[in-house]
């Protein structure tokens, strides 16, 4: 079962046990629970309960209401991002152009009319 639910760095999974008493059910392969445990990568699981704490089912409630509006913006970040890099790649050109004929090297004709120097 992959019920993983991750929220502030932190990972929730559902999961069935054993108790490890020898006269209980789950020594035959009745397990309890579903129960919820939390991980933080740092430490060993951390039992939670049988219901998710209220935070954590806040947090995944807003994401899936708030899915298409956060689609759309990481496609206007990806592509504010993009053309910033562009811009980037262009002015180090530029640049480049620049202190390339400050050096007296040759520079091709199109950066020349690109600078408006030819």
């Amino acid at each position: 079962m992959n019920d993983d639910i991750k929220v502030n760095g932190v990972t929730y999974r559902l999961q069935y046990r054993k108790c490890g008493k020898a006269k209980c059910k789950c020594a035959t392969g009745e397990l309890h629970g579903p129960y919820w445990y939390s991980y933080d990568g740092n430490s060993a699981a951390k039992y939670v309960g049988s219901h998710l704490p209220e935070h954590v089912t806040k947090q995944v409630e807003l994401l899936k209401r708030s899915a298409a509006k956060i689609k759309s913006i990481k496609s206007r970040i990806e592509k504010h991002r993009d053309e910033a890099y562009r811009d980037y790649k262009f002015a180090q050109d530029e640049l480049r152009a620049v202190k390339a004929l400050e050096a007296g090297e040759r520079v091709d004709a199109a950066m020349l009319k690109r600078l408006g120097l030819a």
